[in-house]
């Protein structure tokens, strides 16, 4: 975690839909990674978004531009239902790349 410039977390948040994850993960991550692990995999593939949501809770990973993501999270929570997102968590992380 000494990559991370900054890192915001937000409750009942979404950004994007299930196209905007990142191959080979579009299916999602195993929900048993820790928090950690998956920022690290996050760091190695260039992902600025991790999404924890689904029935089945699974971590999700999508690279934004960072100028975009507020534009993309309103589009998103507005166009699904509210109790589809409330149990959805995403951290918006900026990479401190050299």
């Amino acid at each position: 975690m000494n990559h991370i410039k900054t890192m915001e977390k937000r409750n009942a948040t979404d950004i994007g839909y299930t196209k905007d994850n990142i191959v080979p993960y579009k299916k999602g991550i195993d929900k048993t990674m820790t928090l950690e692990q998956v920022i690290q995999l996050a760091y190695e593939i260039d992902a600025n978004i991790i999404v924890k949501a689904g029935k089945n809770a699974k971590w999700y990973l999508k690279k934004f531009n960072p100028c975009q993501i507020e534009d993309k999270i309103d589009e998103t929570v507005n166009g699904w239902r509210a109790d589809n997102v409330r149990r959805c968590t995403t951290w918006i992380i900026e990479w401190d790349r050299v």
